[in-house]
């Protein structure tokens, strides 16, 4: 399992990527991965997410405060995960230009930049030979917290987590699953309007290693033994009312280095 490295600028902003499918090819017959043979029985996307009742508003902060932010990430996660537009978005940044407000969106872009996957760091984007067969599956989860600046001045932060599940095809090959575990957050103080900090941060579950870095997109891992493995502790995940995002030794982060060992085929 891998990790694209954190960034640190507004507020925080981890691209992860849990990345520990094989890139060797399977030696024995291939493995059948669907919903099905995963025991899978989450609600289906079609387009749209859910997500749960909104939590309290810390003490301090408004609740009209908080259901706007609610609604901002709404839409946001949808854009980014469960809509099929935007699965093969070469730019999904400007398609979030309409939805994020204009301060949000521009540190968000500041954010990802020098993101090893700065598509992927932004949204669920599948490679050019990947098709998503039917209505991926979607459980989430919100969290809310209050911390300090550095000035001592408390802000809040509102995350909201979407485990989407999607059965996909390379070519004409065998369906597999893909996982993608993404936090989507916006952080404000008690004053404020729409200026808010981004946070977030994704990892997935079933994709091949370096097509992450080199394509900076999804495509299923060639070993579906190893895929299935993964796939289970995001499942496991996705079941949790919780937010939860797995901690990777540092060792496997995806980085400038790991994309030219993948260029040189020493993965």
């Amino acid at each position: 399992m891998r990790r694209l490295p954190a960034l640190v600028l507004a507020i925080a902003f981890a691209c992860a990527a849990c990345t520990s499918g094989s890139e060797e090819p399977s030696r024995t017959a291939p493995e059948e991965l669907t919903f099905a043979s995963l025991q899978l029985d989450w609600p289906e996307a079609q387009g749209r997410l859910d997500p749960p009742a909104l939590p309290a508003a810390p003490e301090g902060f408004d609740a009209k405060l908080l259901e706007r932010m609610a609604k901002t990430l709404t839409a946001w996660a949808q854009q980014t995960t469960v809509d099929p537009d935007g699965w093969g978005s070469n730019d999904p940044l400007s398609e979030l230009r309409t939805i994020l407000p204009k301060e949000a969106a521009g540190t968000l872009e500041e954010q990802v930049r020098p993101e090893v996957s700065p598509n992927l760091a932004v949204a669920n984007v599948f490679g050019d030979d990947v098709t998503v067969v039917g209505s991926p599956m979607v459980t989430s989860a919100w969290r809310v917290a209050t911390e300090e600046d550095p000035a001592d001045e408390t802000f809040v932060r509102l995350e909201l987590q979407t485990r989407v599940a999607y059965e996909v095809r390379l070519g004409d090959g065998d369906t597999r699953v893909i996982g993608v575990l993404r936090v989507q957050g916006l952080t404000a103080y008690p004053d404020t309007t729409d200026d808010y900090g981004t946070v977030g941060g994704w990892q997935e579950f079933g994709a091949g290693d370096c097509a992450l870095a080199i394509d900076d997109a999804l495509v299923p891992d060639s070993d579906p033994a190893q895929a299935r493995k993964d796939l289970e502790a995001f499942i496991r995940i996705g079941n949790s009312s919780k937010v939860e995002m797995p901690e990777l030794p540092v060792q496997e982060k995806v980085d400038d280095e790991y994309l030219q060992r993948c260029r040189d085929g020493q993965v």
